[in-house]
């Protein structure tokens, strides 16, 4: 039986850079990670030379929450793919903030595009949210949510 959620996992080009972008401007900070080159991460993964370079990390004032890992392929090396939100079996992570003016005024000015400025949410279980997609490293979709005030 399914239990819950262990972690969220994307595949950058480049781990180290994509970990900067999470824990400067997201706030998360690391709990483990470093270079795979375990016969079990070739059996997990399915490549039977995979060396991989992993970065875990929770956000940091809830280190008991979902968990993001980033993971570089060292080995084999993979091609970017199209991350736009309407492809089939794109993803995005969505992050809750408190005041989402402020993180999206902070963000903005540390040079991140957003696809548009905070919306309210008028439909649907976050019905009174408000909410604004922005894209990180590699183009990963990220969600910024500021739930409903009760």
């Amino acid at each position: 039986m399914i239990r819950g959620f262990h972690h969220t996992s994307f595949t950058v080009s480049d781990v180290d850079a994509s970990e900067r972008f999470f824990v400067e401007l997201m706030g998360m900070k690391r709990l483990g990670g470093g270079l795979y080159d375990f016969d079990y991460i070739r059996r997990t993964t399915g490549y039977p030379d995979a060396v991989l370079k992993i970065a875990v990390l929770v956000v940091e004032n809830d280190p008991e929450a979902h968990r993001l890992e980033l993971i570089e392929y060292v080995t084999p090396p993979g091609e970017a793919v199209d991350t736009a939100t309407s492809r089939p079996g794109a993803a995005h992570l969505a992050f809750v903030v408190e005041d989402i003016e402020a993180e999206y005024q902070r963000l903005r000015s540390a040079g991140v595009k957003f696809k548009s400025a905070p919306n309210e949410v008028t439909f649907g279980t976050n019905r009174g949210a408000k909410a604004v997609y922005f894209n990180g490293p590699d183009g990963i979709a990220l969600e910024l949510l500021e739930p409903a005030r009760s």
